[in-house]
């Protein structure tokens, strides 16, 4: 991943075929339920929506805990099985219940998001349905009229042309997989990654890059914050040692960017026609703007709305 700019909402990948693949050794919660989106353009074009309706709610985080508890009277039910609406978060409701009106596409969200877990800091929340580049729609989590993350869900017709939308459009956000590894590193719990450099000449990124059963992971960082991007991995292995992805399709990936103090996580996977994508952003060592931890916690805690 070389250069880089904010992903908003819009590699190598090891396929073992009857395995469960997530962080970790088990399948998340959409594991078992219908395909998903695409993530291509999600990261660059969370923020402007592209060819998308947009319906912005906003939602103090102070009101959200008695939105959960008391929404029993305001419970949906919609999706392909049934799951009650009020399961999710007041907030994720909110944008779950504009996307409803305007979406053949079958419904799915995370039951978290970032900065959840900090109440005195509103967190609002926007939603986009479109047709470019394929049906999909959106929720996306703003701060201060900063994004902090998203979430996303594309139809491309087939599961084969959905299976090759699944990294970011722009190449520089990652290191190819053809590019030789330099040496390895141990990131704990079993896990050895791969240690490559950035073969664009002048471009002094690095980044380890390890898989998880269908899934790979990536970390991006400057050359010279090489101790960041070494804690960074580690806490993505701690963290999918108890935490358990999707299992996709064919191919999952987390890719994280490190520039200036700040990470910005993009999950994506497939699962049948559909490609989900969640991505997050905020500082590396704080969980204060949800952190780059939040784009992983989606991914696990997605399901069927």
């Amino acid at each position: 991943m070389n250069g880089y700019k904010k992903w908003a909402t819009t590699g190598v990948v090891l396929s073992i075929v009857g395995v469960l693949a997530g962080c970790g050794t088990g399948g998340g919660a959409i594991s078992e339920a219908t395909p998903a989106p695409n993530v291509t353009n999600t990261v660059s074009n969370t923020t402007n929506s592209t060819a998308a309706t947009n319906n912005v709610t906003t939602s103090n985080e102070t009101t959200q805990k008695s939105n959960q508890t008391t929404s029993t009277n305001n419970t949906v039910t919609s999706g392909d099985n049934g799951t009650h609406s009020a399961s999710f978060p007041g907030l994720i409701q909110q944008g779950m219940q504009s996307i409803s009106q305007k979406t053949t596409i079958p419904l799915y969200a995370p039951t978290t998001y970032p900065g959840s877990a900090h109440t005195p800091l509103p967190v609002t929340i926007s939603t986009s349905v479109g047709s470019s580049p394929t049906a999909n729609y959106s929720l996306m989590f703003n701060r201060n009229k900063s994004n902090i993350g998203g979430f996303s869900v594309y139809d491309w017709s087939t599961a084969n042309t959905a299976s090759q939308h699944l990294l970011p459009a722009n190449t520089g956000l990652y290191i190819e997989s053809t590019v030789p590894s330099t040496s390895t590193m141990n990131l704990g719990n079993g896990i050895e990654s791969q240690v490559k450099k950035s073969a664009i000449e002048g471009k002094k990124v690095s980044a380890l890059d390890w898989n998880e059963g269908r899934w790979t992971m990536e970390v991006l960082y400057p050359t010279i914050s090489q101790n960041e991007g070494v804690t960074i991995a580690e806490r993505i292995v701690q963290y999918c040692n108890s935490s358990f992805l999707p299992v996709p399709n064919t191919k999952g990936y987390v890719l994280v960017n490190l520039a200036s103090g700040n990470a910005t996580t993009y999950v994506s996977w497939d699962k049948g026609q559909y490609v989900f994508n969640t991505n997050s952003d905020g500082a590396w060592n704080s969980n204060l703007s949800g952190g780059y931890i939040s784009a992983i916690a989606m991914a696990v805690s997605t399901k069927a709305y």
